[in-house]
């Protein structure tokens, strides 16, 4: 699987989860870690790059963003891309950065878990680990 973090993330997380994440799953199981500026320019339209991972295949999104623009389309277009979807629950935000990064970490094992394991879903990652994805 390949994962992908949006725009709305740090783009050194996606170093940092990837390096953690040698040697610890399955082969497979995570492929690449790659933010978006690494293959698109920080300003690229949603439904360019969702197109494009949709075409590419075996990707799975991390995002803060719901995806809700009223004319933006992006739903639909993920929603047809087949593409899995892990946005952070609204309250990370609220959280300095460190805070943030840790507990990200610690939901790294589940995210990859269920990306490998279930196909074209839309989860909201909840703040506490106690919490459960909820379906979008």
């Amino acid at each position: 699987m390949k994962f992908f973090l949006d725009n709305n993330l740090p783009p050194n997380w996606a170093e940092c989860v990837s390096g953690c994440s040698r040697n610890q799953f399955s082969d497979g199981h995570v492929q690449t870690v790659t933010h978006l500026r690494a293959m698109f320019p920080a300003s690229t339209d949603d439904l360019v790059w969702i197109e494009q991972l949709g075409h590419e295949k075996n990707w799975a999104i991390i995002s803060q963003d719901k995806f809700r623009k009223k004319q933006g389309g992006e739903r639909l277009a993920l929603k047809a891309s087949g593409i899995s979807v892990f946005v952070l629950q609204k309250s990370w935000s609220s959280y300095p950065y460190w805070e943030k990064t840790a507990q990200f970490i610690l939901w790294w094992p589940k995210i990859v878990e269920l990306a490998n394991n279930v196909e074209g879903v839309a989860m909201e990652v909840p703040w506490r680990l106690s919490g459960k994805f909820q379906q979008l």
